[in-house]
């Protein structure tokens, strides 16, 4: 059979440009690791000015910052480099749709991506599977990483998802409280219990502390892998099915059944696989990430995930009509 040579070149040249994506991704986090964006600020820097603030070589830094032009994330005029108006918004301290702790993650998954090799053969994560508990600074800025990614879907969630019938909620492994504190704001009468570990909750604390749904929160220290205390109108999950095993995923959905009240609802948010597990393509490269950072991880089809569901007693179960990045979905079953 002949091949279209036509078809092979581009093939052959998008699979090139897919060989050297890299370039951009350790361009992004190298300037975010150096805080170039915030030592720029609102004001233009000249590259002996960012130098200078560095302690770096100043032809070095001249290449790395026209670099960071090259993909949009600065501007360059008179050769001095400013913040675009959109970086303003993402990459300077304290705004409220800021990336920089999750950017700072995705340069720990870097470290932990170049031993990819050696977690394939062996089937062992590349880094101890601590859940970032085992260092308050990496405790830390998971969790901030885990609220600068909720801040895009939370407020989308909260008012897609209907909870007028429910007075309470657990947001189970709620890490930083960010939907907890969306959905509140979107239900008036609605009380949520967060449960996670000790070291998350302390990271918690200081974030709900900032909202004016403080006194409607609850939060429990707790292993929800071990026991859920209490009974719920609903229960939220959001990427935590991933981080399990299956045995572990089964055990936990009946713990949330038993957790609920009669009529209760489960949501679960997670990036769910086709049934061939090929695709979409985050979840499937996801369930690499998952590989390298967990004992048994990874991401499920949305029939898997039916499956556990239905086992432990839940019926009614209906994927969202929802677009949401990085192919996320959101599937609800009732008690």
């Amino acid at each position: 059979m002949e091949f279209d040579k036509g078809n092979v070149e581009k093939f052959r040249n998008e699979t090139l440009e897919l060989g050297y994506s890299f370039f951009k991704s350790k361009v992004l986090l190298t300037a975010t690791k150096l805080d170039i964006f915030n030592i720029i600020g609102e004001m233009g820097l000249s590259v002996n000015d960012v130098a200078a603030k560095l302690n770096s070589d100043e032809d070095a830094t001249e290449i790395f910052l026209d670099a960071i032009v090259s993909l949009n994330l600065l501007k360059k005029k008179h050769n001095q480099y400013f913040n675009t108006e959109n970086g303003k918004e993402i990459f300077i301290y304290g705004k409220e749709m800021y990336l920089g702790d999750i950017i700072v993650l995705q340069d720990v998954m870097w470290d932990a991506w170049s031993r990819l090799e050696e977690s394939i053969v062996t089937g062992r994560p590349a880094r101890k599977p601590d859940m970032f508990q085992d260092d308050k600074e990496e405790t830390r800025n998971f969790i901030m990483a885990m609220h600068n990614t909720a801040i895009t879907t939370a407020h989308i969630l909260s008012r897609e998802i209907d909870l007028s019938d429910c007075k309470t909620l657990i947001d189970i492994g709620g890490g930083p409280g960010t939907y907890s504190v969306f959905f509140c704001k979107e239900n008036c009468n609605l009380e949520v219990t967060i449960l996670d570990l000790p070291g998350t909750l302390e990271i918690t604390r200081e974030l709900i502390s900032n909202s004016n749904v403080t006194h409607r929160t609850k939060l429990i220290e707790g292993d929800f892998n071990k026991e859920i205390e209490g009974r719920y109108d609903a229960a939220f999950l959001s990427n935590i099915i991933h981080g399990e095993g299956e045995k572990e995923n089964i055990a936990l959905i009946k713990r949330v059944y038993n957790a609920l009240n009669d009529g209760g609802k489960i949501i679960i948010k997670d990036f769910f696989l086709d049934d061939n597990k090929a695709s979409p393509a985050f979840p499937a490269l996801f369930s690499l990430n998952m590989l390298l950072f967990t004992e048994n991880g990874r991401s499920y089809s949305l029939q898997e995930i039916k499956g556990w569901l239905e086992k432990a007693g839940f019926r009614g179960l209906t994927r969202m009509n929802i677009k949401l990045p990085r192919s996320a979905s959101v599937l609800i079953g009732k008690k």
